[in-house]
């Protein structure tokens, strides 16, 4: 067909679905809309009818797929309404310019302190969100983020919004170090938690990455206080004797190897420490009090760094 034809007849429909959507006279509205994840365009445009934004979800589709947008409409919660034209629609979700609460879910948070969180702002019911975290066993891939959520929002659905944020970080670069160091996806991560409970300062992270897969190779216990805090599920600032005997397969002290899975949600900065560790052969590491660790190969040198701090305090 020729090149000209073919333009014209676009641009023709194109003009007929303004036409027709201009003929469509629609009473001012305003609704908050939530688009959950897994949802279409064509379910979308179907909800906008619904709602009473717009009387033809057809010509909606058809529009969307003239913008090739289709694919690209995102989870949120929006503000719309009728005084918008399709592409003003259409930017808003495709572009994810939500609406809603804004939360903020801090780096090393555990699904049960992000639930408290949600709770407190009176976003999701507490126990309805713990439910679907263990249910999916979703510790480990709530992204800690910003995020924009409605009230009333469905528990699952505000779970999954994290776990798709999760998904968009852990993109197929990171996926393909996962196999370089052969080790799985969750390996990695339950691996990426403990080290964003292990070391606050990001710069120290490789190296206490590196700390633990030294354990690892020469099969040491990880020894980690973090992950007996998990088992207890409490923080303490320091653990008793009892604490490091706590029955649990998340006590490093007792059990070799990892945990059976992560005891957080890490950042960025932690995923990528257990990706690509240091190149070091130290195996022992100690908080120094100011946020920062000194770092030790030989047991003899992490003795002395322990008598040192304690003299300093």
């Amino acid at each position: 067909m020729d090149k000209r034809k073919l333009l014209y007849r676009v641009t023709v429909l194109f003009l007929l679905v303004f036409l027709v959507g201009s003929i469509y006279y629609t009473p001012y509205t305003e609704r908050i809309i939530v688009i959950e994840p897994g949802m279409n365009a064509k379910e979308i445009a179907f909800m906008l009818r619904e709602e009473q934004l717009i009387k033809s979800p057809y010509l909606f589709l058809t529009y969307t797929r003239f913008k090739r947008l289709a694919n690209r409409l995102r989870p949120g919660c929006y503000d719309l309404n009728t005084d918008m034209s399709f592409g003003d629609m259409l930017t808003k979700l495709s572009e994810g310019e939500t609406y809603g609460v804004k939360v903020i879910i801090p780096e090393g948070y555990s699904s049960v302190q992000i639930a408290a969180l949600l709770s407190v702002k009176k976003l999701v019911n507490r126990e309805q969100f713990l439910k679907v975290v263990r249910q999916k066993g979703l510790e480990g891939y709530l992204y800690p983020a910003t995020y924009a959520i409605l009230p009333g929002t469905r528990a699952e659905a505000v779970a999954q919004m994290m776990v798709e944020k999760f998904n968009s970080v852990f993109n197929e670069k990171l996926l393909a170090q996962c196999e370089a160091l052969n080790l799985n996806q969750r390996q990695v991560l339950t691996m990426a938690s403990i080290i964003e409970k292990e070391a606050k300062r990001s710069e120290e992270k490789p190296e206490v990455a590196a700390v633990f897969y030294n354990r690892l190779k020469k099969k040491w216990l990880l020894e980690s206080c973090a992950t007996v805090q998990y088992a207890l599920g409490k923080t303490k600032v320091g653990l008793s004797l009892g604490d490091l005997k706590t029955r649990s397969l998340y006590n490093t002290y007792l059990h070799p190897g990892l945990p059976p899975g992560p005891i957080c949600n890490p950042g960025l900065a932690s995923i990528k420490a257990a990706l690509y560790p240091g190149n070091s052969d130290n195996m022992f590491f100690i908080a120094k009090g100011d946020g920062t660790h000194k770092f030790s190969r030989y047991y003899r040198d992490h003795l002395k760094e322990k008598q040192q701090l304690k003299k300093k305090s």
